[in-house]
């Protein structure tokens, strides 16, 4: 894209949003760099940063987009810093910031739910909710900074019983790549009463295909709510050994299959010198259920060798006063910022960190495998190995953590390094990957490739549909499209980083946004 058609570009959104939505000096856009990769490195720097405010602007800077063949790039908050925080893929972006779309449209307490734009943080949902009912809890992350709408749509988790976020919101409303607004679901029927209700009408069920992907821009989503429990009990689970994590997990799952585990366990592993595994999650419900569900609880890990059990016991209302720590709160869906700290407590001051986040089955062989797998090459690598397991009743997520120092170039650029190996390796062993940072994006794709990429091809081919000039987000999760590939593609931006001093993260240029080979498509072309 040419300096000109940048210009005209900026130039035309100015005149429909204002001056003071669209941002365009370098200071302003520094902002929404990449902030825990080593800044002297470059990357696919933007042109612009445009922050409309309602669903009309956006559709105009996408109508705008599509007249002068520039690229966007959305966030809700981009506030995801460990998989790329709010950075683009392709050099000459304009950035859109739904940041000031940030209101909590309606909040049903009946049938607990909530209508959301796509700005309002977890913090904001909390606040809204507290001051409109006190029947209803949130299920939140560890972080609360995020954007409720960009943490779900990127399958992020919480911790209560609605902590699988991509399985509890209902309802969406979407502007695709041509500035058409649909609605999905219910909210196709014009008079619609059960958009937030109900999430399936009739045909197919469209709501999936915005989930981790450039299809679309979500500017509206439905969220459910929790009923507040009677009573919650924080359970904390340690076991000795480090092959015990095994058992822990066989342990958890048939308490997760048949719900007397209601919320999302976290298994971590402790520091030195004891590097214990420790299980966190919670039990939900009327005092007498808790109490049986615990009673259950109590028998299940007595019979795991150098299992220790500790259980808290709240009123619904104590721990929304600040009892408890950090994770009893975030279990009880009270948002934090206080993750931070161990980030600062492992980097330094300018500390960032690198997640690499493969999924195992639930099965205790399958879990030390891929433990054992990824902690050799973290520590052959000089990672600390600090994993947070996140457990479902039927998968693990095995979430590692790269800390580095931000200002030590050698050490971020170990830890990029370190990224596609350990890919390859959890692949080779059967352990795929389910989010990733914007760097890897193809790297990832590309390893999902049954069937001689028989996803990537229909992926493409949505793309193509629903965007058929590749103007959104070209080149997320590994999507680009034709279009976008003709325009932004492998060329462009090989060009665009040996232009640039210092461009590899890591060591390599064409890690920089490089799409994958035009043979994938195969009879497509």
């Amino acid at each position: 894209m040419g300096t000109r058609t940048a210009d005209a570009a900026v130039s035309a959104l100015i005149d429909a949003l204002g001056a003071d939505a669209v941002a365009v000096e370098p200071q302003r856009l520094a902002e929404f760099r990449d902030p825990y990769t080593f800044q002297g490195w470059s990357a696919p720097d933007p042109v612009a940063v445009v922050s409309p405010g309602s669903v009309e602007e956006v559709r105009r800077v996408v109508v705008i987009a599509n007249q002068h063949e520039v690229p966007l790039w959305t966030f809700s908050q981009g506030r995801n810093n460990a998989y790329g925080g709010a950075s683009a893929r392709v050099p000459g972006s304009v950035l859109v910031s739904l940041r000031r779309m940030n209101r909590v449209l309606e909040i049903d307490e009946e049938l607990a739910y909530a209508l959301v734009e796509p700005g309002v943080r977890f913090f904001d949902l909390y606040d809204a909710v507290r001051a409109a009912s006190e029947r209803l809890w949130i299920s939140v992350p560890v972080l609360g900074w995020g954007s409720v709408v960009g943490n779900t749509l990127e399958a992020g988790w919480g911790y209560t019983p609605h902590g699988d976020h991509a399985s509890h919101f209902c309802g969406l409303e979407v502007v695709l790549g041509t500035g058409e607004l649909l609605r999905t679901g219910m909210g196709a029927l014009p008079a619609g009463r059960a958009w937030q209700a109900h999430k399936r009408a009739f045909g197919p069920s469209t709501d999936g295909l915005f989930v981790q992907s450039n299809f679309g821009i979500v500017t509206k989503m439905g969220v459910w709510l929790m009923p507040k429990p009677e009573a919650y009990v924080h359970c904390r689970v340690q076991v000795p050994e480090r092959d015990d994590v095994a058992g822990l997990a066989e342990t958890l799952g048939p308490l997760l299959l048949d719900r007397t585990i209601q919320g999302v366990p976290l298994i971590s592993l402790g520091p030195p010198p004891g590097r214990r595994w420790t299980a966190r999650f919670g039990l939900y419900g009327r005092a007498p259920v808790v109490e049986a569900q615990l009673a259950v609880v109590r028998t299940a890990f007595a019979a795991l060798p150098g299992a220790e059990l500790e259980a808290v016991h709240y009123g619904a209302d104590e721990v929304a006063l600040g009892a408890g720590d950090m994770l009893e709160r975030v279990m009880a869906g009270i948002p934090s910022m206080d993750a931070m700290a161990v980030v600062r407590l492992q980097g330094g001051e300018h500390g960032g960190q690198l997640d690499f986040s493969p999924v195992a089955p639930l099965r205790g062989a399958d879990v030390l495998r891929l433990c054992e797998l990824v902690r050799s090459h973290v520590e052959a690598a000089g990672f600390p190995y600090s994993p947070g397991l996140i457990v479902t009743p039927r998968s693990i997520i095995h979430t590692s953590h790269m800390p580095f120092d931000t200002l030590d170039e050698q050490r971020v650029g170990a830890a990029f390094e370190l990224y596609p190996r350990l890919a390859a390796a959890t692949a080779a062993a059967g352990y795929g990957i389910y989010r990733s940072h914007v760097r890897f994006m193809d790297t990832v794709a590309a390893q999902y490739d049954w069937g001689e990429g028989a996803l990537g091809r229909l992926n493409e081919r949505l793309k193509d549909a629903l965007d058929p000039r590749g103007i959104l987000s070209p080149g997320k999760q590994g999507v680009w499209g034709m279009a976008a590939r003709a325009r932004w593609g492998a060329t462009a931006l090989q060009a665009e980083a040996s232009r640039r001093s210092g461009s590899r993260p890591g060591g390599r240029a064409d890690d920089v946004g490089q799409p994958p080979d035009e043979r994938a498509r195969g009879a497509e072309l």
